[in-house]
């Protein structure tokens, strides 16, 4: 299961900071410290290492210095979460390699503008299902995916280059909680439903939104573990939070994806 590093967002505080001085220059020491975490995290066993400014100076020029600091440290692919299309231009056009692209949805804006731009850079992309406002069950999931997978295969996007996002809702609300079980069928019905199959990922932080600060880890950390064996092929997670990678470590072995040594568990 790969991890996806959801550290180097502007949800967080001092991520946010540096961003929000990233074009005043100068931008040396700035870049350093986007560097710094990027290196923590691979460090920490990242895969894949998520530039996200949807929440806060999502413009082009904080997305490109942002991958530039990256790539200086980090020789990984990115995921770039952005909710501006001239932001995603810009951060596709800056990327060493295909990155992946967060997110797709039935809004139109996202498939008539950023589609095209997925396919022109030979990007992946992932395909969010259930957002908040509306939850869907697991039949309905699977019927909006098929429409999300048609409009990328016809803008030539193959399915080896989706992944499906289940949306975990709050788990500390009461709908949260009732559609987890929907969310679980889905994924379990995702890996034989679609011809060639795509991958499934989610954002595990989501579902202990809202809950106590002591109480999130323990809930993320018993999510992951949980969903683990549906068989996504990803997750966003928070590589510095040590142990929720002590949790992922085990999850691979399990998944005959890494050999087993005692130093793989203790790390």
């Amino acid at each position: 299961m790969l991890t996806i590093a959801n550290n180097i967002t502007t949800r967080n505080a001092k991520v946010r900071r540096v961003f929000g001085h990233l074009t005043r220059g100068p931008h040396k020491g700035l870049i350093m410290n986007l560097s710094m975490l990027a290196e923590q995290c691979v460090a920490a066993g990242a895969d894949v290492l998520e530039i996200n400014t949807q929440q806060y100076h999502d413009w082009p020029e904080e997305m490109e210095l942002a991958i530039k600091a990256v790539q200086k440290a980090a020789d990984l692919q990115l995921c770039l979460s952005t909710n501006n299309v001239e932001t995603l231009k810009a951060g596709l056009k800056e990327c060493k390699r295909p990155p992946i692209v967060n997110y797709i949805s039935t809004d139109k804006a996202r498939l008539g503008e950023m589609l095209p731009l997925i396919e022109q850079y030979g990007a992946e992309t992932v395909l969010l299902i259930t957002e908040a406002a509306r939850p869907l069950g697991a039949e309905d999931m699977l019927k909006e995916t098929a429409v999300l997978i048609g409009a990328a295969n016809e803008k030539g996007i193959p399915n080896e280059r989706l992944l499906v996002d289940v949306g975990l809702l709050h788990v500390t609300s009461d709908w949260g909680q009732r559609h987890l079980p929907e969310a679980m069928e889905f994924i379990r019905a995702l890996s034989e439903a679609f011809d060639p199959p795509v991958r499934s990922t989610c954002w595990i932080s989501n579902g202990s939104a809202g809950a106590p600060r002591r109480l999130r880890r323990l809930i993320d950390k018993s999510l992951l573990a949980m969903l683990a064996g549906l068989g996504p092929s990803s997750a966003f997670v928070d590589v510095l939070d040590r142990e929720t990678m002590r949790t992922i470590r085990p999850i691979r072995i399990f998944r005959n994806e890494v050999i087993y040594s005692d130093g793989e568990i203790e790390h």
